[in-house]
């Protein structure tokens, strides 16, 4: 199943309406996420994007967008051919640019460039009309879904117990690469990230400098995930939170895994099924990100846990978030989040304990918003496994 001309025009033109809505005479976008999302070709270049008409103007590179582009396109040799392109779409007034991806010495040179306009942030345009999933956008996360399944049924017959984090660590990823995960995640946010997280004990504890429902020790100068000495232990608990991948669209998932029962860890654990369970049933369109936070809390304290509960150097103020082209993307799960749950949203929820002495504890898995609740996108079962290690 493959990204169609049809669907493409149903983005842009939900766009347009939104561009309309606000008398935005045209979108010049240039993030080549989005450039992906409204095309289907990853370019260096420019779609225009007026209340009429559609082009991408590609710098590079031009033979392939040729091929995969499903808009009309044309070369850009240059920067300073741009103000010609954007004359013949429109008169003088209002562009909406990606002000919150683009850097000031491009925004100055926008300014030197197309002296006349007036310029709009059009950021949270875009990320509405991507936040609502198609059919085929849902098919490809579940997709991503199988992908992490297979890999993980895969790799964890052979973690052993002593074996390095980060040899643990290497051997999913390496399932994932042969299923073809591109080894990166992307992030709206900048949040550096490889396949994922495995994490054990304790140490999983140490925070990182982004929000995410856990942290790790990682490697010198990338925080976050398994370190090069810590070795995993038959009395500790294992956290994976991992990313599938399909045709450019994520799937975000927490497994708890050990090589032997830990009582208290696992009764913390169903302590993390619990609110995950009710958030299923609670959440239907037309709450906010704030609202489902606050759910959220309220059943962290029923569980008489809410002391630890989304802590990590703090109160993360979040427990889940929006999946798609990027991890996390809107809407945003948290504190002050007015961002309405609308119907075909895609988000994971992630309630997850942070125990001093213990580690991580928790699960994460990615919804599918629906008129009647939450469908899961995720194939892997949310049971604790305990692995042979032998």
């Amino acid at each position: 199943m493959n990204l169609k001309i049809d669907e493409v025009k149903d983005r842009l033109q939900r766009l347009q309406a939104l561009l309309a809505k606000n008398q935005i005479d045209l979108a010049l976008i240039s993030n080549p996420i989005n450039l992906f999302y409204f095309t289907g070709t990853l370019v260096k270049g420019f779609l225009l994007v007026s209340l009429k008409e559609v082009k991408l103007l590609v710098n590079r590179p031009w033979e392939r967008a040729k091929k995969e582009a499903l808009v009309p396109c044309e070369p850009l040799k240059t920067l300073k051919d741009l103000p010609l392109h954007i004359t013949a779409f429109c008169l003088k007034g209002k562009i909406g640019i990606e002000k919150e991806k683009i850097s000031l010495r491009d925004f100055l040179r926008y300014q030197e460039l197309l002296g006349g306009y007036t310029f709009v942030g059009i950021d949270r345009f875009i990320l509405e009309v991507r936040a609502v999933k198609s059919a085929y956008e849902i098919e490809c996360i579940k997709k991503a879904g199988k992908m992490l399944d297979k890999a993980l049924k895969r790799a964890l017959p052979q973690l052993k117990p002593g074996m390095k984090e980060i040899d643990a660590s290497a051997i999913l990823e390496k399932e994932l690469r042969l299923l073809g995960h591109p080894g990166l995640t992307r992030s709206l946010n900048g949040f550096e990230l490889t396949y994922g997280y495995l994490i054990s004990g304790k140490e999983g504890l140490e925070a990182t400098h982004y929000y995410t429902g856990e942290g790790g020790k990682g490697v010198e100068g990338f925080p976050g995930g398994a370190t090069l000495k810590k070795r995993l232990k038959q009395d500790e608990p294992i956290l994976l939170d991992f990313s599938g991948y399909h045709q450019g669209y994520y799937i975000d998932q927490t497994r708890m895994v050990s090589f032997k029962k830990l009582p208290y860890a696992q009764e913390v654990f169903q302590a993390s099924l619990f609110i995950l369970n009710e958030l299923k049933f609670f959440i239907k369109p037309g709450l906010n990100g704030e609202e489902v936070f606050a759910k959220a809390k309220e059943l962290a304290e029923k569980t008489g846990l809410g002391h630890y509960f989304m802590n990590s150097d703090g109160d993360l103020g979040f427990v889940g978030h929006g999946v798609g082209l990027q991890i996390d993307e809107p809407p945003v799960l948290g504190k002050k989040q007015k961002m309405v749950l609308q119907e075909n949203m895609v988000i994971a929820l992630e309630p997850k304990f942070h125990f001093p002495g213990l580690g991580v504890i928790g699960v994460e898995e990615t919804f599918l918003v629906t008129k009647e609740g939450l469908q899961s996108l995720t194939t892997t079962s949310t049971k604790w496994k305990i692995l042979k290690g032998v």
